[in-house]
Order: C-alpha cells, then structure tokens, then sequence
C-alpha cells in the first residue's frame, strides 16, 4: 500500500510541477498535464510491480529488471493507445546536429565519471554492467524523454512536433525525473533525499536538451546507459 500511495504522491507532485510552468507556455493545456502526470504515476506503479507483488516478478537478480520490462510494455501500450507519432516520441534513427549532440555525450559521460568519485560506488559485479548498460537508460528515457514530452505538447493522435526546443517541456520532465529518484514513502513516512535527486535532474534536463537537439532518442539512451556504467566503474580507479 505504501508504494501505491507513494506513486500517487510523486504523480501529483508531477501535476504540480506542470502547473508551476504552465503559465510559461501557451501550449500546455490542462488536460495534457493531467495526461502526464498519470502517466508517469502508473509507469512507476508498473517499474515497482515486482516488489509490490513478488508473483509477478520473473527475473531474479540484484536489480529490477522484470519492473523495467515492464515500464517498456506500458510504454509501447500508451504509444500505440494513444497513436503517438513515432518521430514525436523520439523513436528514430535519424539525427541533427550530430557534432553539438556527440559533445554533449562526451560531456556528460565525463561528468557521470566524476561525480563516481564523490559517492564512490562499491565495486561492479557483471550483473550490474549489463543492468546499467542496458535497461534504466532505454526504459527512463522513453518513458521521460519520448512520452512524457509528447504527452505534455499534446501530440497524441499523430500529431507532429514542431522544430522548437521546448525548453518548458524538458524542465518539467526533468524535475519530475529528480523527483522519481529522490522521493520515498514508507511506514507512513514521506522522505525526499536532496542528493539523489539533484544529479538526476540536471542530467535529465541535459537529456531532454540532448533528445531535442539530436531529434532521437538514440543518443540520450546512449548517454545514460553510458553514464550509468561509468559511474560504477570508476570505482576500479
């Protein structure tokens, strides 16, 4: 019940971000920003089913790759329900300014590197190699980077975005992102820890600004995974 709740809490904390910014941008309507804090409450009621319902959970392991799985299905689910332009959603090979996005890819991954030396990460096992290589970037940043933008623009029903970076959009998402990582509630408690929020807001909105520039989603799930991985290698040094 705890994690239900707490989803319900981190969704109207969503809705709440959107209607600080909404003022800011003439094409956030009401209803959309509904749409997307419902949908980032049910992705994480989706990410946490294994723990809320251990039955469901068909990958045993240190990390949670059966709730990630999941998040991809509700993910493709919503885009298919809701006929969300794949071009919109950031599911495309094609990229743009491929020199300032190859940059911001190598900037970030040094900045991942060293922030590994201030929390200092126990040491990798195989299992998290391939978890970080392969699953949060590929489930977050579809879900934060191709859906929840999408949603939060309106363009549902095939509609097409436009070629404007939609800076308010990419703040939202990516507070909301800082928040999924740093809220908690448990036995009751609400609890927010300020460290493990704040690096996964900037990177979010260095993300979300990666995502628009480049026009995909290719390479912000590049860096992310990419990220992930160097952060816990740096342990080695």
């Amino acid at each position: 019940m705890d994690s239900l709740i707490g989803s319900v809490i981190f969704a109207a904390s969503g809705f709440l971000i959107f209607l600080c910014f909404k003022w800011f941008d003439k094409r956030l309507l009401l209803g959309f920003g509904l749409l997307f804090a419902a949908y980032i409450g049910v992705d994480d009621v989706v990410t946490g089913l294994p723990s809320l319902v251990h039955a469901t959970n068909f990958i045993h392991g240190d990390w949670n790759w059966t709730g990630k799985i999941y998040s991809l299905c509700f993910s493709f689910l919503v885009i298919f329900a809701l006929r969300i332009d794949k071009t919109s959603a950031g599911l495309t090979f094609t990229q743009k300014n491929l020199k300032s996005s190859l940059l911001a890819l190598f900037l970030l991954t040094l900045l991942s590197f060293s922030i590994g030396f201030i929390f200092k990460p126990g040491l990798p096992n195989v299992e998290t190699v391939a978890f970080q290589a392969l699953m949060p970037g590929l489930a977050e940043e579809i879900t934060y980077r191709g859906i929840a933008p999408a949603l939060l623009l309106g363009l549902i029903k095939s509609k097409s975005a436009s070629n404007a970076m939609p800076w308010t959009t990419i703040l939202i998402t990516g507070i909301a992102f800082g928040i999924w990582h740093g809220i908690s509630y448990s036995h009751s408690k609400l609890s927010f820890d300020v460290m493990s929020a704040l690096f996964p807001l900037i990177g979010g909105i260095a993300y979300g600004w990666l995502r628009f520039n480049s026009g995909s989603l290719l390479l912000p799930i590049i860096a992310h995974g990419l990220g992930n991985n160097v952060f816990y290698l740096s342990s080695l040094l």
